[in-house]
C-alpha cells in the first residue's frame, strides 16, 4: 500500500508539473538559470574553523527577473556570536548555459568540469568564501521527478545532501580557514503570487550513518520530503509530524521554535532537534526575516540538521 500511495503521489506531481510547463529536472542542464518567476541557489554548511570553533554557514542567491539578491550569514556556534551578515540586490544577466554571477560583494559560480560550487560574500568587516563539492549524487525531490507541490502551484527542486566543504571566514583582521560538510539546494518556479507558497517549516538533516532526510511543511498542512540512503538513492517521504518544543526565541514580532520532535513513520524515524544557538535569525532589510540555523539531532539517528522557519 505504501508503494501504491507513493506512486500515485509521484504521478499527481508529474501531471501538475506538465500543466504548469515545468519539465522533469535534468542535470547538469538545470544547474543553470531559468526564466521562472523566482529561483534560488542555497547552501548551508556545518564547519570547524582553524581556531577550533564550530560555525554555521549560510548563503543563498535569489533571482527574480534581472535582479539577484545574495544573502549570507555566519554564526559561531561555540560563542553564539554572529560573525557576519550580508544582503544586497543588484541587476545581473544570468545565463541559461553557465553559472558565474559576480559583483564586488558576492559571487556564485559553478564549475562543470569538476562539479564544484563556489560561494562568496563580503562586507567591510566580514567575508565568506565557501567551496563545496558533492560526495553523493544529486537527488531529485518529488519522487525522482525534481518537481514538488509549492502552495497551490509547483516548483522544480533538487539537492545535493552531502558535500565536502572548505573555505575561509574573515572577521575584522582575522582570517579563519575551515572545513566541514555542506547541503546544497536549487529551486525555481512561478509561485510568487500564491502567499501560501512562501511560508513553511523546512528541515535538512545529515546523519552520522551517512543517510540524510529533507522535510518541508507548508502552512496549509501539506508535508512531504525525501529520504536519502547511504548510497545516495532518494525516495519520497509521504508525510511526517513536526511538533515544536517549549523553548522559543521571541524576536522580530513572533515566537520562533528552537526545538522540534520529528516523526517520519515511513522511515521509522523519531528525532529530537535542538538549536545549538537560540538567535540564528537572518534579519532581512530587503527580505522578510526568517530563522535559519544549525541544530543537533538525536533519537533514532544522530547528526546535524539545518532548520528554516519563515514568518
Amino acid at each position: 500500500m505504501r508503494v501504491l500511495a507513493v506512486s500515485i503521489a509521484v504521478l499527481a506531481l508529474a501531471a501538475a508539473a506538465a500543466a504548469a510547463g515545468i519539465p522533469h529536472v535534468r542535470l547538469p542542464r538545470d544547474h543553470y538559470a531559468h526564466t521562472s518567476g523566482i529561483e534560488w541557489w542555497y547552501v548551508t554548511a556545518y564547519v570547524r574553523g582553524s581556531d577550533g570553533d564550530r560555525y554555521s554557514v549560510f548563503f543563498t542567491l535569489f533571482k527574480r527577473g534581472s535582479i539577484v539578491l545574495p544573502v549570507s550569514q555566519v554564526i559561531d556556534l561555540d560563542t553564539g556570536v554572529r560573525v557576519g551578515h550580508t544582503e544586497i540586490a543588484f541587476p545581473a544577466r544570468v545565463a541559461e548555459t553557465g553559472l558565474d554571477i559576480a559583483a564586488p560583494e558576492a559571487r556564485l559560480r559553478y564549475e562543470p568540469s569538476t562539479d564544484t560550487w563556489l560561494f562568496h560574500a563580503s562586507s567591510l568587516r566580514y567575508s565568506l568564501t565557501l567551496t563545496a563539492k558533492p560526495e553523493k549524487p544529486y537527488v531529485l525531490h518529488g519522487g525522482g521527478t525534481g518537481v514538488i507541490r509549492q502552495g497551490t502551484a509547483v516548483s522544480a527542486y533538487y539537492s545535493d545532501t552531502r558535500m565536502a566543504a572548505h573555505g575561509t571566514i574573515r572577521s575584522g583582521l582575522r582570517t579563519i580557514p575551515f572545513t566541514g560538510t555542506a547541503w546544497f539546494d536549487h529551486q525555481w518556479g512561478d509561485f510568487t503570487l500564491d502567499p501560501s507558497a512562501l511560508h513553511w517549516d523546512w528541515f535538512s538533516c545529515r546523519f552520522d550513518d551517512r543517510t540524510e532526510v529533507m522535510l518541508y511543511r507548508f502552512r496549509d498542512g501539506h508535508a512531504s520530503g525525501t529520504f536519502v540512503d547511504a548510497a545516495g538513492h532518494g525516495h519520497l517521504v509521504g508525510g511526517f509530524d513536526a511538533v515544536p518544543g517549549a523553548r522559543v526565541l521571541s524576536a522580530a514580532g513572533r515566537r520562533w521554535p528552537l526545538d522540534w520532535t520529528l516523526r517520519v513513520p515511513g522511515e521509522h524515524l523519531t528525532l529530537t532537534l535542538h538549536a545549538i544557538v537560540a538567535d540564528q535569525l537572518v534579519r532581512g532589510l530587503l527580505l522578510p526575516t526568517f530563522w535559519e540555523g544549525a541544530v543537533t539531532a538525536t533519537g533514532t539517528k544522530r547528526g546535524v540538521c539545518f532548520v528554516e522557519e519563515t514568518s
